[in-house]
């Protein structure tokens, strides 16, 4: 049986949660992971779309433009912050947005 695209963002999206936990072991992590689980698939489809609306933050590595999307979760900004204070995780953490965006966009 094969999934939706909210199914496998939301997978991805899960899957990303459990890296930051495993990486920055902070609680912030943690409510992430329960903000995933508790969100529907639409919305999770719709960040993902935020940031296919916004690829060229990705393409550049903008966290400053990043920062500034207004309509991006508080518990998502809080994990984008935390990443950029370590640069071992950049390059993993843009892959996975660039995947979001990717995704939804060859959705539409």
């Amino acid at each position: 049986m094969s999934q939706t695209v909210g199914e496998f963002l939301r997978e991805k999206l899960t899957n990303m949660a459990s890296w930051v936990n495993s990486e920055l072991g902070t609680q912030s992590s943690e409510d992430l992971k329960q903000y995933v689980a508790e969100r529907k698939e639409t919305e999770i489809a719709f960040i993902a779309g935020l940031l296919s609306t916004n690829s060229n933050l990705i393409a550049h590595k903008d966290w400053s433009g990043l920062a500034r999307l207004g309509d991006i979760p508080a518990e998502m900004q809080e994990i984008f912050h935390a990443i950029r204070k370590r640069d071992d995780m950049h390059d993993k953490f843009w892959r996975y947005l660039h995947l979001f965006a990717e995704v939804i966009s060859n959705t539409e």
